[in-house]
């Protein structure tokens, strides 16, 4: 009788438990690719590994650069600079309903220092699009610094 309720209870609880919805997982993983890439913001190929092939990024007067090579040759030059540091926050995350795009956007920090080592720091907005991939990771597609 007692192996009866406790299978009862055990069938009652899991009945009980909401599954995660597609949404729902989607949001959770790109939010943590996010995280992901924010905490690698400062070594070179682990930035580099969260863009697809494609990716389109803009900057404020500046013009854009269209694929990952593109990218890589770009920040290349950027991440030799010892000084350099790069920081961002995001506000938002969302996901589509079919949780394969989302978006993230927020404020970034950029960290330099000059030929004198004065230390410069530039905050700005940013907007990141995310695609999931076929193997369930997130890549960004297009980001927008402005």
């Amino acid at each position: 009788m007692k192996r009866l309720i406790f299978l009862f209870a055990l069938i009652s609880i899991l009945i009980s438990c909401k599954n995660e919805t597609t949404k729902e997982a989607a949001l959770r993983t790109l939010s943590e690719a996010d995280r992901a890439w924010c905490q690698s913001a400062n070594d070179f190929e682990g930035f580099m590994s969260f863009l697809d092939e494609d990716v389109v990024w803009y900057f404020c007067n500046f013009p854009q650069l269209k694929g990952k090579d593109a990218v890589r040759s770009f920040y290349k030059k950027v991440y030799e600079d010892k000084t350099f540091s790069l920081t961002w926050t995001p506000e938002r995350i969302e996901v589509s309903a079919s949780g394969d795009l989302g978006y993230a956007h927020g404020t970034y920090k950029y960290k330099t220092a000059n030929s004198t080592e004065t230390q410069s720091e530039q905050i700005h907005n940013y907007a990141t699009i995310w695609r999931k991939q076929k193997d369930s990771t997130w890549k960004v597609v297009l980001e927008a610094d402005f």
